[in-house]
């Protein structure tokens, strides 16, 4: 038997409750990343409490989620929602950073507090400079973009954090293995090597997707908006600066022409 309740002890038994939050159980990782000096355990419990954006870390593969990248707008009188972006509907510059694969990369807590909010409802995350991307979806075309989002359902979300739950579940099964009995907590050594055979801290080699919280779509396809946290460009935000300015200064030169022709 183990001669008391350990670090380990306690984390196990706050894991295996699936109705505590996880980003006080992240925050003892931190901890026990902390005493077993072990940069990439913290690395990872502090980038899933913090969230993946403005960072150099890939999203890990667990948080990415298959949701279509649908858009709200009207043409004429005609109004449509949610209706399927296609490829031929982004414009060159974001064609191979959006599409109908939602890289999730906030924090554990906005994604405990989006779920706690729309229990069974649906959600709309936006990518950054959403609005933006929609005045350029815009030009030259009868239909007016008001919206880009993907459509994404909370049981989604709910599965980015079993996910997580279960790595951590995994990294408390992995040093119980490593440990004697008699031993209170885990070496360096032995969480070095529990992160090696759950490969708890990996993701692609792609570039980081940004999403924000933008919208909230209930069931009956009614929103309300609610403004996210600022989240870095998902596409060369330079690009889109310079396609606006251009449409402003074709915009204000017509309009001088016509006023020009007139006075003449």
């Amino acid at each position: 038997m183990r001669l008391g309740r350990s670090r380990l002890d306690r984390l196990e038994r706050h894991v295996l409750n699936e109705s505590r939050s996880l980003a006080p159980i992240l925050r003892q990782v931190i901890t026990l990343g902390v005493d077993a000096r072990s940069t990439a355990l913290r690395t990872w419990a502090l980038h899933e409490l913090q969230g993946y954006e403005g960072t150099d870390v890939p999203v890990p593969d667990y948080r990415k989620i298959p949701a279509p990248l649908v858009m709200d707008g009207h043409t004429g009188r005609f109004q449509f929602r949610e209706q399927p972006v296609s490829m031929f509907d982004l414009p060159d510059f974001a064609r191979d950073s959006l599409g109908d694969e939602l890289r999730l990369g906030v924090g554990v807590g906005q994604i405990e507090s989006l779920i706690a909010r729309h229990p069974g409802q649906t959600v709309q995350l936006g990518p950054a400079l959403a609005a933006e991307l929609a005045v350029i979806m815009s030009q030259n075309s009868p239909r007016q973009v008001l919206r880009v989002y993907w459509s994404v359902h909370v049981s989604a979300l709910e599965g980015v954090l079993d996910q997580v739950r279960t790595r951590l579940l995994q990294l408390v099964g992995e040093l119980r293995a490593a440990m004697p009995h008699d031993q209170q907590d885990p070496t360096p050594d032995q969480v070095a090597q529990a992160l090696q055979n759950i490969n708890i801290v990996t993701g692609d080699n792609s570039s980081v997707t940004v999403t924000a919280p933008v919208a909230v779509a209930h069931q009956r396809g009614s929103a309300r908006a609610e403004i996210g946290r600022t989240a870095h460009p998902t596409f060369p935000q330079a690009a889109v600066v310079w396609a606006v300015l251009v449409a402003l200064v074709a915009a204000v030169a017509a309009v001088a022409a016509v006023l020009w022709g007139t006075w003449l």
